[in-house]
């Protein structure tokens, strides 16, 4: 087992080229909130290239990279939940989740949580609103349950795989700057890879809830 979280945590990068493929392959099919989603998997493909070529090719700090990156990645899902919820929440929830975890994710990064470390603090609160959102879509879709089967509805996959991977992480998240910290380059590895499975869950899910998307029409 150890060596799968090892192997995966080398390689799960890899398999957000299926949830690109998907997106490239179901364009066309794609409802207004679904191209947030799509918009998501551009954005985490994009997110990997900068990563792999800042660290890789380029060898140079990264870390501030995510600092940005924490802050759109949440406003695209949170954007992907306000389309959908349409006006069955109040028309001001979301935008106010939005523009009250940006302010905090900036101040964070400007005060307490440097550009050149982990923005834990930003990326713990983005897994809590995340879970939180993915649970009143999941109430709006039972409460406006027909006939048809749940599962056959492409935001049931991506909803899950949001809760699993930030309901799933949100530990690794809070304590990210802890294990760098840890003499135990094998439990680093090993807890990465977890992260790394946990992240191409939640593409495989997106992928089949993208693939699903034409049933809607």
């Amino acid at each position: 087992m150890q060596d799968f979280f090892l192997w995966i945590g080398k390689n799960g990068s890899w398999f957000l080229l299926l949830s690109l493929a998907v997106v490239l392959f179901r364009w066309r099919y794609l409802t207004d909130y679904l191209r947030y989603v799509a918009l998501f998997v551009g954005l985490a493909v994009l997110g990997e290239a900068t990563s792999y070529i800042t660290a890789r090719v380029l060898k140079v700090p990264n870390l501030y990279i995510l600092h940005f990156y924490t802050i759109v990645e949440f406003n695209i899902i949170a954007l992907f939940y306000r389309a959908f919820f349409s006006r069955f929440y109040p028309r001001l929830l979301v935008p106010g989740l939005m523009i009250g975890f940006t302010t905090l994710a900036i101040l964070n990064s400007a005060f307490l949580q440097p550009l050149t470390g982990y923005n834990t603090y930003a990326r713990g609160l983005e897994g809590l609103l995340v879970i939180a959102l993915a649970l009143l879509c999941f109430y709006k879709m039972l409460t406006e349950l027909t006939a048809k089967r749940i599962d056959r509805h492409p935001v049931f996959w991506i909803n899950t795989g949001f809760l699993l991977y930030f309901a799933g992480s949100l530990f690794f998240l809070i304590l990210s700057n802890i294990l760098l910290t840890n003499s135990n380059r094998t439990l680093i590895l090993t807890v990465f890879g977890l992260h790394a499975l946990l992240m191409v869950v939640m593409h495989l899910l997106i992928s089949i809830g993208l693939w699903l998307s034409p049933r809607l029409r």
